[in-house]
């Protein structure tokens, strides 16, 4: 039964990591700007995906360079 659930849990990871690379990549279009006004208008809904591609900056950005 261990072995179900696991599986049961890799399958649900994978399918969600799926649909966020397919919402990443159907945004991937749009600027830094367009994202966040995306993100912050009334009534909106979304994935939160990873904020340093939402505002197309490198992981290792320092404060004064961003």
């Amino acid at each position: 039964m261990a072995a179900s659930r696991e599986s049961s849990t890799v399958d649900a990871f994978l399918t969600f990591y799926s649909e966020v690379k397919q919402i990443e990549k159907r945004d991937s279009v749009l600027t830094s700007k367009n994202q966040i006004e995306r993100r912050t208008r009334p009534s909106s809904s979304y994935f939160n995906l990873n904020p340093f591609e939402v505002l197309q900056l490198d992981p290792e950005v320092t404060d004064e360079e961003i």
